[in-house]
């Protein structure tokens, strides 16, 4: 009687030790459960890095996309522009950093422009291109007071006078100077080019008349060509913008000229989907308000919307044409 007795205790303690354990490891669990809701994407500020300089179209899209995150999102958003190297410096600072999207870099075409020329040395498989929420024509672009009314009165004075204009905008060997190539190629005439690292600084410059004429998008400019200062001369679309009535394409000057710019988001690769669901998230939120639809006709911009998958899709096939 006396080890069945001591044996029915051991087991009597035995149990009450495990369903102890267990209460303690589900209070555990209980208060663990805030906790990791808590760590829900963004757990810190969110940093935006504009690879142009400050001023610019691109830089006036990130500054009015990192405050509709936080009135629309709820987030803490900085911006840290990191102009230079066609991209590449703005890239690099994406691609050192951990993939945890507190890093999200504000680019442009110019991406596959300067991979396929090598000015970039980075691949598109290096960042998961998130969304692209602008694009925009290039535009050739002269001070009201020129003498050049006409493509051809431009193409005209280079034809008899090679490299005898000072012609400029953003970046080397992007979006803006592809399209005076093309031109080029088309007129058979000969240009230098002149880069700016913030498409401000392009009209500084012709306001300034450091350069005589611009390629670049009409939003660069976007008083002074509302007010009349800045002229354009032709605008690389198929048909005349809704927004820009008045100016004529290259096309129905004989120029077989057409293109845009898109601008966009984009994280390192290897950021977990989790994040970039709740990225998305907040793009769509930011897209839905209509602050956002007013700053877009208000900068002469269309809304491509392109997600992950249609937006990379796009990419390589620019990347493949460009190479």
């Amino acid at each position: 009687m006396q080890q069945t007795s001591l044996t029915l205790r051991r087991g009597r303690i035995s149990a009450f030790v495990r369903g102890t354990v267990a209460a303690l490891c589900m209070a555990a669990g209980a208060f663990a459960l805030p906790q990791l809701a808590a760590a829900e994407y963004p757990e810190k500020p969110v940093t935006l890095v504009v690879w142009s300089g400050a001023g610019g179209a691109l830089d006036t899209y990130g500054r009015k996309l990192a405050e509709l995150l936080e009135k629309e999102a709820g987030w803490t958003v900085k911006v840290d522009n990191r102009p230079g190297g066609s991209g590449a410096v703005g890239l690099s600072q994406i691609v050192t950093q951990p993939a945890d999207g507190s890093n999200i870099l504000v680019l442009t075409g110019t991406l596959t422009f300067g991979i396929a020329q090598g000015l970039i040395p980075f691949k598109v498989e290096d960042l998961r291109l998130l969304r692209a929420m602008q694009s925009e024509p290039s535009s050739l672009a002269v001070l009201n007071d020129s003498p050049f009314k006409t493509v051809d009165d431009f193409v005209t004075h280079m034809k008899e006078n090679p490299n005898g204009l000072k012609v400029g905008g953003h970046s080397s060997g992007g979006f803006h100077q592809y399209m005076l190539y093309q031109l080029m190629k088309q007129a058979g005439f000969e240009s230098g080019w002149i880069p700016h690292d913030a498409s401000g600084k392009v009209t500084l410059a012709m306001l300034g008349n450091h350069i005589d004429a611009a390629m670049m998008t009409p939003s660069t400019g976007l008083a002074q060509v509302k007010n009349g200062e800045i002229r354009l001369l032709g605008v690389t679309t198929a048909e005349r913008s809704p927004f820009l009535p008045d100016a004529p394409t290259f096309k129905e000057q004989g120029y077989d000229l057409e293109g845009s710019i898109w601008r966009g988001i984009a994280v390192k690769a290897g950021t977990p989907d989790d994040v970039v669901a709740a990225i998305q998230s907040a793009i769509d939120k930011v897209t839905a308000s209509e602050e956002w639809k007013t700053f877009q006709q208000e900068q002469f911009q269309d809304s491509p919307d392109w997600a992950e998958a249609e937006f990379t899709e796009r990419v390589q096939k620019d990347l493949a044409e460009q190479a």
